[in-house]
Formats: C-alpha cells, structure tokens, sequence
C-alpha cells in the first residue's frame, strides 16, 4: 500500500501534541570553543530516526570537513536515569536526544540544564516549520511542558499500539481489524488461551505503557488535560485508572499476560513476539524496524480497541545542553534533521517524520502511518503516562510489575501511583 503525501501532511500539520562521552565537531558562526563537538542519541540502529540521523550526520561532516566527529550511541535508560547529573557536569555533550515530559526534559529545563532555543528558532526558522502542535513538546515553562519558550526539537511522532501476529490469529479465527473493543479483544485473549497459546508479550516499560493505554480507554482530552498539565483533578479510583488496574490483574490471572512477564525483560518481549510465542505485543513505534527486521511472518498493528486517545505524542527532542561547548553546531545539526533529505528518509524507511514531502513504498511505514494519521485526525493522542511529575517512571514500573507478579491488589496499584502524583505534582 502506497502512503499518500498529503496523508503525511496531514499528519504533519496536526503530530502532536555515569555515560560516556561521543564526540562529534565542526564550525559554525560563534559560540564554538573547540573543534569537537559531541552527539548523543539513544534511537536504535533499526529505528527510522538512527538511519536518517546518521546520513544526516555524514552531511554535517562532509559541510565541517575541519572538524573531528565522534558520535556515542547510549540507550533510553541511561538517560532516564543519569541524564541530568551527565548534564550537569563538563561531560554534558553538545547535542542530545532528550526524553520529553515534566519530569525530564521540564526538569532539566527548570534547572538551568538546557539552551533556550528561541534564538536558534528565530535564525532557522523552526517555529514556522514545525505545527505549533508539535512543538508542544519541546515547550516549558517552570518546567511543565506545553507552552513557553523552545528548549527541545521533534523531528518525528511516535505511538504505541498493539502488534499482532497474522499468521496465528487467522489460524485461530480472529481478524484483528475487526477488534472494535475492549470486550472483543478479551474474547480473541480467551480463544488463544484456549488453544494454549499465551496471547501477550509484554515486559519492562511495555507494561507501563499497557496499563496507560487501558486507562485510557475510559479517557477523553479532558481527563488528559487534568492529568498531563494538572488542568483538572485526577482522581486515581475513577473508571479509568479502576478499569485499567482490574485489567492488568484479571489478563494476568487468566493467562493473557505471562506471569513470568514481571522479571522479564523488553527484549525477552519482542523476542516472543517476534519468534512467534505469542501473536500480540503492546509496543511503540520504535519498535516497528525491529519487528519488521525479525518477524518471519506476516505481522500487522491496530490501536487499543475502543480508545478515543492512545499513548503517543510527537517523538522524543533534541535538547542543546547549557554546559555544551558547541550551541550553534548543535543548532547547525539540528537543523539538518529537519530538512526534506533526512525527512524524507526516515519516511522510506519505516518512520514517522513531521516534515516529509515524500515516502516512497515503505511496507514498514505503510502497516504504521495511517494509524498515527487517525490519532492526530481525532486528536487522539494522550502523551505518556511518566511525563507529569519527575521520578514517575521507576514509580509507575515498579507498581505494574508487582501487579502483574501478583504482589498487590488493583487498589494498592492505584494508591502507589496515585500518592506519588498527588506528592509531587507542581
């Protein structure tokens, strides 16, 4: 199936929404110090955004043939958990993919960690580039994203859905396009388990991302707004976060989800998932190289039946650190992400850019695309379940993963994350 351009218009019209050091140079027209320049980012090898990165990257070298380049790939834990000490040190890089949300990148802003970009915005013209909706999540103010000045540019959109295993489900009499519903796709869990066949493969941050998806089939924007930007009370024993909880218990109790699942590892995941062990898995978009690279079988992706939102968001930002030797390099590179070569590749090979004029015939980008054009057509995309408070990501994983091992009950998985939020939000 062909993607049409204007299908990656409209998409991008409305996309919302220690460690060791690389080192990447070049010259630009002031603020550079010396002639390293250093670049991180965590988008695996097999993600769109690591290939168009990367010949965006050969690009800037061959345009600051002076300058030496050394590039370190980290991964999106260590960020998680070191970034702002690494940002606070004179280890901090020049550039760096950043995790978006209040707690990280908001953190990191407030603190005095991160470049104002306006500036750069203004000189390359970003803030015309980019639909406003995107740049959403590159704008704080106090360290609550939303609004306020550009600290982090996106490039891309990213989302998580469910991958399914064709092969098996038809084998088995269930047509996933035609899941419309939770109560559906608890019946197609129920067949599979019935045929001995554990339906979901799911570790590690999957299952936080599962268990926001859940809740947020009894969502709307509203209850987004109230618990994203604190527009509203948050009431962590309404239908939504009760529906989601007593999910995540009864899925594992009925054999859905693996119990084994709670000292398992993502990879372990998608190795099921891709293997063939069990035909879905809740995943994001940066997962559809790999699927697409292993699967030995003809593979497919639906959104959460029923949901009005799904976790998602445009994708993840460059941040220029304020400790960084080379602001306007990083801005010169930045830059080139932007532009139709490197847009345009990450369409061709499976991504989902914000400014691409083309796509060519992409299988990957032709399973992935439309959905993410329906989210943003329906406005429908509910961010990450992490991204209000700082610290909520350890605090959110651990809860799911004693719910799932059977260590707490749905109430107790809700008053963990539910005191956690209410103690630290602004």
């Amino acid at each position: 199936m062909k993607v049409s351009k204007r299908g990656l218009r409209v998409a991008a019209a409305v996309a919302a929404g220690a460690l060791t050091l690389g080192t990447l140079s070049g010259c630009a027209a002031g603020g550079n110090d010396s002639k390293t320049f250093t670049v991180w980012w965590y988008s695996g090898e097999d993600t769109a955004q690591y290939i168009a990165w990367t010949e965006a990257l050969d690009e800037f070298k061959a345009a600051n043939p002076d300058v030496t380049v050394n590039f370190e790939f980290k991964t999106w834990e260590q960020i998680e958990k070191s970034g702002n000490s690494i940002l606070d040190s004179d280890k901090a890089p020049d550039l760096s993919e950043w995790n978006k949300g209040n707690g990280t990148a908001g953190a990191a802003s407030q603190a005095g960690l991160l470049l104002n970009l306006e500036d750069y915005a203004a000189q390359y013209g970003w803030t015309d580039l980019l639909p406003a909706s995107a740049q959403q999540v590159g704008r704080y103010t106090d360290g609550l994203m939303g609004n306020g000045d550009l600290y982090g540019v996106p490039t891309y959109g990213e989302y998580v859905g469910w991958f399914y295993n064709a092969d098996v489900l038809n084998a088995n009499g269930i047509d996933a396009t035609a899941l419309k519903s939770q109560a559906d796709l608890e019946a197609a869990f129920a067949k599979l388990v019935a045929a001995g066949i554990t339906p979901i493969a799911a570790a590690d941050y999957m299952l936080v991302h599962l268990a926001y998806n859940l809740t947020l089939n009894k969502a709307d924007n509203d209850w987004v707004n109230a618990y994203q930007f604190f527009d509203g009370e948050v009431d962590f024993n309404d239908a939504a976060f009760t529906q989601a909880s007593e999910q995540i218990q009864s899925w594992t109790q009925k054999g859905y989800i693996a119990s084994s699942a709670s000292g398992a590892t993502a990879d372990d995941a998608v190795a099921a998932f891709t293997s063939g062990t069990s035909p879905f898995m809740p995943g994001g978009t940066w997962l559809d190289g790999t699927v697409a690279g292993a699967a030995k079988f003809t593979w497919g992706k639906i959104l959460n039946p029923g949901n009005a939102v799904s976790t998602g968001s445009a994708g993840n930002i460059w941040v220029i650190p304020a400790k960084g030797k080379n602001p306007d390099l990083a801005a010169e590179f930045i830059n080139l992400t932007l532009q139709p070569k490197a847009q345009n590749t990450m369409a061709n090979n499976g991504g989902l850019p914000l400014l691409a004029t083309e796509l060519g015939d992409n299988p990957t980008t032709a399973i992935t695309l439309p959905l993410f054009q329906q989210l943003v057509a329906d406005n429908g995309l509910g961010f990450y379940p992490d991204w209000p408070v700082s610290g909520y990501y350890d605090i959110l994983k651990a809860a799911v993963i004693d719910l799932v091992a059977g260590n707490t009950t749905p109430a107790e998985y809700r008053e963990a994350i539910g005191s956690y939020y209410e103690e630290n939000k602004p």
